[in-house]
């Protein structure tokens, strides 16, 4: 393990005797056999090597931990406010709620949450007072990374590095434990590494495509600007939770699963 350090250039010449040679930040040279690159959505390592469109969402979230009240059950309770605004405290095993803002934002400034959240109602003054006294809160401008490519050479992206598809897309955690696992399994299966990274990508690349397309109007659907968007968002959650479409709707909702069989994680080398 190396801590508190940066790559600042990957070689694939294989002029150090291995196929790709990694140098940090603090002078470090490293040498490997195949690099992965696996550090989230805003890799700098996978911007040194491959091209990728980032593509904002449009959508803030705020997270972080505050004290939790007498009220706070064991469910996660989801408000929604007009003009695109949403509370959620969640209560963690530590003794505290997690809270998190999220609200549309479409120029990708970060406003005063106080302004942005004026008037909102509901446990919003709590998470706000909360926010302003916690040492954890962390805003993401949700952005989506979409790669012509999950490999070159002896390079390869995984994770959100490779297909961050937001909780918007939901299913992230998921498709990151899959990624490892095919990852692991076509390299267990192939002598060769090139080959091996190719049967990684063609497996995946149909589960990313399909869970990074997401249904047309959904944001306006999940943040509504009106009283009337509001109402019909209302209307719509109580016909899906209803006992007769609830069934359904928590098959459609399985978003990263796949009808192709995982490979067989079985060493043949």
């Amino acid at each position: 393990m190396v801590f508190d350090d940066a790559v600042v250039a990957v070689d694939e010449d294989g002029s150090d005797g291995r196929p790709v040679t990694v140098r940090t930040r603090s002078g470090a040279t490293l040498q490997a056999e195949l690099l992965v690159v696996a550090e989230g959505v805003r890799s700098s390592t996978r911007d040194l090597l491959f091209t990728v469109e980032p593509r904002r969402l449009g959508i803030t979230m705020e997270f972080g931990t505050i004290p939790r009240i007498a009220s706070d059950d064991d469910t996660w309770r989801w408000y929604n406010a007009v003009e695109g605004r949403q509370v959620h405290l969640r209560p963690d095993n530590h003794g505290t709620t997690r809270a998190m803002l999220a609200y549309t934002n479409d120029d990708g400034e970060v406003p005063d949450r106080r302004d942005r959240y004026a008037g909102a109602g509901w446990q919003t003054d709590r998470v706000l007072d909360g926010f302003a006294q916690s040492d954890d809160v962390y805003v993401d401008d949700l952005t989506q990374i979409h790669a012509p490519t999950l490999h070159r050479g002896s390079v390869v992206l995984l994770g959100d590095a490779a297909w961050c598809v937001t909780p918007m897309g939901g299913g992230g955690s998921s498709l990151a434990l899959t990624g490892g696992y095919v990852l692991a399994a076509s390299l267990a299966d192939e002598s060769d590494t090139t080959a091996a990274l190719g049967a990684f990508e063609a497996w995946m690349r149909p589960l990313v495509d399909r869970i990074q397309t997401m249904p047309s109007g959904i944001k306006h659907f999940a943040y509504p600007q009106t009283k009337l968007g509001l109402a019909a968002q209302r209307a719509a959650h109580h016909v899906l939770t209803s006992r007769p479409v609830a069934p359904l709707m928590a098959r459609l909702t399985h978003t990263a699963d796949s009808d192709q069989p995982l490979p067989a994680l079985e060493p043949t080398r």
